[in-house]
């Protein structure tokens, strides 16, 4: 490979795409340094693009480049192969583009999916799941007889280069199944407690919970009564360091105070967002809820007997796993940090929605996939109108000491 120029640039693209401060490598444009750009691009752990500028070939680096991904299910003009850019007004055209995400090793991190259980014969799934275990039955068959549970670990985790166009978030991170409902799709709170036990005992460092119901409703079926044990075992999870993330439900309240487990101090919640970016009519919403994903018309695992099964979903099931596997890509890249830390930095990795800060409606936002893989450190979101509360002053006056 001849001597590379090596600067930083604007990249533009479409009417609106714009990216500042991306790393660009220029070469003279021959058959061995495209080889060389684009291996490189496979080791950069960035989104990244190659790019023909006539002459010169040039590699393009950047967390904010919005590369074409599978695991992005929003709307947006993205960089990708034969669209045309510009670097610092130059012309080019992308030969090929990647987001980043398949670069993370998040192969030590386990997710745990306490659901409806999981089609573990799923090429998806294939050498990565871990301590499968049947909270109902004591069992380790977790055999998933209505698919929800699989469809929300293909979001999380689901294997690349099986289809084109769908992968997981965090595509080589283990999967821990969990079944925690009857074949009926009815999940007791004290076997999802009995769940996150299990996660905790062997080793996962996140629970996802896309499952939960009001009070009302858990009154009705006279499950009431177990909801302390279920709020004690996320109290024991997030003590031992476990990060828990819960779906905000689809009942389309504006208020989920009584929305459990997602309305707890423990729990990071979240809401839906359609592919216009809006909040998904369903999708509750209140001050508990604290970020909001991608869950309307989301392309997932199904099971499938052996074989590569997709189909369409909606739901807020399907955000809270979308976080749960951005999360997985963050714990690859800072193991050391805690809970606390990896909560905090999710909730700044985001697009505002909404009113300005925090709002019920998108939480403290969108979550941005490429923020939080990316970038470690972002700046606190705007406050709501009012200025900090009486807790925020004091948590910043600690924070100062």
């Amino acid at each position: 490979m001849s001597q590379a120029a090596v600067g930083k640039a604007t990249v533009t693209w479409g009417q609106t795409g714009r990216a500042d401060g991306v790393r660009v490598t220029r070469l003279a444009d021959t058959a061995a340094n495209r080889a060389a750009l684009a291996e490189a691009a496979r080791r950069d752990r960035l989104p990244s693009a190659l790019v023909d500028l006539g002459a010169d070939v040039a590699l393009l680096s950047g967390s904010r480049l919005a590369t074409t991904s599978p695991v992005d299910n929003v709307e947006g003009l993205h960089v990708r192969a034969g669209r045309a850019v510009k670097v610092d007004g130059q012309a080019g055209t992308v030969l090929t583009s990647d987001d980043g995400f398949a670069e993370i090793d998040a192969s030590k991190v386990v997710v745990a999916v306490i659901d409806t259980g999981l089609d573990m014969a799923h090429p998806a799934f294939a050498g990565r799941v871990v301590a499968p275990f049947n909270a109902v039955d004591g069992s380790r068959d977790v055999t998933d007889k209505l698919g929800h549970g699989t469809a929300v670990a293909g979001v999380i985790a689901g294997a690349r280069g099986l289809r084109s166009d769908t992968a997981g978030v965090a595509a080589n991170a283990r999967i821990m199944p969990i079944k925690a409902f009857n074949d009926k799709g009815l999940a007791e709170p004290k076997d999802v407690a009995r769940g996150i036990d299990h996660a905790v005992r062997h080793g996962a460092k996140v629970i996802n919970l896309s499952l939960g119901a009001n009070e009302a409703t858990l009154r009705k079926l006279g499950l009431w009564d177990q909801v302390p044990a279920l709020e004690a075992a996320i109290a024991r999870a997030r003590k031992a360091g476990v990060l828990v993330i819960a779906a905000s439900g689809n009942d389309g309240r504006k208020a989920m105070a009584d929305y459990h487990p997602a309305q707890g101090e423990d729990v990071l919640a979240v809401g839906a967002i359609n592919r216009r970016r809006s909040r998904a009519g369903f999708s509750n919403a209140g001050k508990e809820l604290d970020l909001t994903a991608p869950g309307v018309d989301v392309l997932t695992t199904k099971p499938g007997k052996g074989r590569p099964s997709y189909a369409r979903t909606s739901g807020t099931s399907f955000a809270a796993p979308y976080v749960a596997g951005v999360a997985a890509l963050v714990m690859a890249q800072h193991p050391g940090w805690t809970v606390a830390q990896v909560e905090a930095h999710l909730r700044r990795a985001v697009t505002d929605r909404g009113a300005p800060g925090r709002d019920e409606a998108f939480g403290h936002g969108a979550i941005d996939a490429r923020k939080a893989a990316f970038e470690p450190s972002l700046p606190a979101q705007p406050r709501p109108a009012g200025g900090p509360t009486w807790q925020e002053r004091l948590q910043e006056f600690f924070c100062l000491q």
